[in-house]
């Protein structure tokens, strides 16, 4: 995200105060955690879905060509083909 590690961590508190996620160990690195929605976090998630796909495509899909998105669809399996 390009967060520092504290604005993170100041973040992430903030959520789980809310009781939109818990952490948990990792167990591919004892130093961190994972950060776990809760079924609270499901919901807002769930509830601001709809506002976020219609801005996603107001601001970017539909101001793309159907050529323009082919080639996007190319460039996006392009790169996930590469992992």
């Amino acid at each position: 995200m390009g967060w520092s590690r504290s604005r993170l961590s100041r973040h992430a508190s903030r959520m789980e105060a809310r009781g939109l996620i818990r952490r948990a160990p990792d167990p591919a690195d004892g130093r961190g955690c994972l950060l776990v929605l809760t079924p609270a976090g499901w919901d807002v998630l769930r509830d601001a879905a709809p506002s976020h796909i219609a801005s996603v495509r107001r601001h970017f899909v539909d101001r793309l060509t159907s050529d323009e998105l082919a080639a996007l669809g190319r460039i996006a399996q392009k790169l996930s083909a590469g992992r």
